[in-house]
């Protein structure tokens, strides 16, 4: 090809470089000037190379980065039409300028797939796979362009060579098995779509498609249990191409996006070191700040989280969503009195703020202010008379503050309305026995036991207050049955492994009793009760060493505890006679 000739269809096809050809979404303009630095030193490159000694093939690859460059662009904002269009007019190019080069047929193959052009789609990759045959990517997506026009031979052919090149490669054995469920050849879709979803157990698609196969044979059994995890998550695979190019626009708002996806995926650390970028990029991103403070919460680094939600405060203090979010993680840290001033601050700043108002009642409930909460729950009902759980916490505040007759009446008629409402339940049993009532709260516990159908994590509470009451009566035995009972119901309740402790202590059971109070603290390490009793189990079964070292390990929790400092000396006093 001439150089000259090459310049001019450059030149004619670089719409795709152009500034004044290309538009990039406003919030591109106003947060990514490294992107259109980017695109302009892309253009420059190329032009030097056109004006140069460059083959074409080296020409052709800089023109199909600067189309992968608006591929980005467009993966990290839908709305991007013309960056699309742009990067489809790129890999034209480069195609043209080395057709022996399989990524731009490949590329262009995933923009018109984008478009749901199903037909050009396929003819790219067929394009791409006559240049490299054992590309499985593209005979993936392939295989799916040939479904959708209908071809259904040509997709099973292809993803039995997919097979070939990559033994029980999910998404084909996915493919086949849909094909013979369509095919009403159930036993056929069972066999693939079992080796699907074993390979690649968070697919849900697959789950579907398999209860679909078992219900057709007729093993309703099977079948139930593939729907329970049946979900709308594909069947992932690895697709380097098209995987890389969400990665290739610099800048912040860029950033972002790019580190979204790295929240989807799961890999919160990640994120978060991409948002940190973010923000070195342009320090007044708000919502890089934000993301890296979720990411950091996910990631489970609470420090790092409540400094990120900090200095988002000091760039917007208005943010009433940023004081929910930091309430909530102090509130889980124990900074119960700097949560409640952020939430207050937040219903301040939005006082629809429903969630706002709610969260903020059941703090000032926990720290022993339900005056204040009434205040905070009547609002909530103000906003959303529906709200069946606040309604539920009203009634049991308004027992606090010593009107325990009017919440009895409200939470009774509340359980007799909803007799599956656990919550209900459970406050009803809990004013009951704040009265004395032990009879009365068993029974309602019991009743509702026995008729109404709960979810396990509920069930698991009100085993929990019944084995409590249980206790007081007196009746151990039928009170650690009801605790294992609630413990096999939901391992996660710290809770009920604490009551449990008590419980065999009472009977006697010290060994049984220390196993109980290290689960309660393997859910919480705060819970320094559980933690003091357990300590003094081991002291008194010679096995100091182990208490002083679970003491020293919990004096971070308890720095400000009188009580956990006066037993901690008790017991080391208690250990250094031995």
């Amino acid at each position: 090809m001439k150089r000259h000739c090459l310049a001019f269809g450059l030149v004619a096809l670089l719409g795709c470089g152009s500034p004044e050809r290309v538009t990039l979404p406003a919030v591109h303009q106003a947060h990514d000037p490294a992107v259109r630095a980017q695109v302009n030193g892309l253009e420059r490159q190329i032009r030097t190379l056109e004006g140069g000694d460059a083959g074409d093939a080296e020409l052709g690859a800089a023109v199909g980065d600067l189309g992968r460059l608006y591929h980005g662009v467009q993966l990290l904002d839908s709305h991007a039409f013309t960056a699309l269009e742009a990067a489809e007019a790129c890999y034209r190019e480069a195609r043209r300028l080395d057709p022996t080069d399989h990524r731009w047929p490949y590329l262009l193959g995933f923009a018109a797939e984008t478009r749901g052009d199903h037909e050009a789609a396929a003819a790219s990759y067929r394009a791409a796979l006559a240049i490299k045959p054992d590309l499985v990517p593209a005979i993936q997506r392939l295989a799916r362009s040939e479904v959708e026009g209908g071809r259904p031979d040509e997709a099973a052919a292809l993803w039995n060579r997919a097979l070939e090149l990559r033994a029980d490669f999910p998404p084909a054995l996915y493919g086949l098995g849909s094909l013979a469920l369509e095919r009403d050849d159930a036993e056929t879709a069972a066999d693939y779509l079992e080796r699907a979803v074993a390979a690649e157990p968070g697919a849900g698609r697959g789950h579907y498609s398999l209860a679909m196969a078992w219900r057709r044979l007729g093993d309703e059994d099977r079948a139930a249990e593939h729907f329970a995890q049946a979900s709308h998550t594909d069947f992932p695979f690895e697709d380097p191409l098209i995987g890389e190019l969400a990665y290739l626009p610099a800048g912040s708002a860029a950033l972002v996006q790019q580190g979204l996806i790295a929240v989807q995926a799961g890999e919160f650390r990640a994120a978060a070191t991409v948002f940190a970028r973010a923000i070195e990029a342009d320090p007044t991103n708000l919502e890089a700040h934000r993301h890296l403070a979720l990411a950091h919460v996910d990631a489970g680094q609470f420090e790092q989280a409540e400094a990120a939600y900090k200095e988002l405060l000091a760039l917007d203090p208005d943010q009433a969503s940023a004081h929910f979010e930091l309430a909530q993680l102090l509130s889980n840290r124990g900074q119960q009195a700097e949560a409640i001033r952020h939430l207050t601050r937040a219903t301040a700043l939005a006082p629809d703020y429903k969630q706002a108002h709610y969260q903020l009642a059941l703090l000032l409930d926990r720290t022993g202010r339900p005056a204040e909460a009434l205040e905070r729950y009547d609002r909530v009902l103000a906003l959303d008379p529906d709200y069946a759980e606040a309604g539920t916490r009203r009634a049991a505040a308004i027992a606090a503050v010593g009107r325990p007759t009017e919440a009895l009446e409200l939470l009774g008629a509340r359980v007799d309305d909803s007799p599956s409402d656990a919550a209900a339940v459970q406050a009803l049993s809990v004013v009951l026995r704040q009265q004395n009532r032990l009879q009365e709260a068993r029974t309602a516990l019991e009743r509702s036991l026995r008729s109404a159908e709960f979810a396990a994590d509920d069930e698991a509470r009100l085993r929990t207050e019944l084995g409590g009451i249980l206790a007081i009566e007196g009746r151990l035995r039928d009170a650690a049955r009801e605790l294992r009972t609630a413990q096999q119901l939901d391992p996660t309740e710290p809770q009920t492994s604490f009551v449990l402790g008590m419980v065999l202590l009472d009977l006697r059971r010290p060994e049984e009793a220390a196993r109980a109070f290290a689960a309660t603290l393997a859910l919480r390490p705060d819970f320094t009760m559980a933690r003091l009793r357990l300590a003094a189990i081991l002291a008194q079964t010679a096995r100091c060493d182990e208490a002083l070292a679970l003491l020293d390990d919990g004096r971070r929790f308890a720095i400000t505890d009188p009580m956990f400092a006066q037993a901690s000396q008790q017991l080391r006093s208690a250990c250094a006679e031995q």
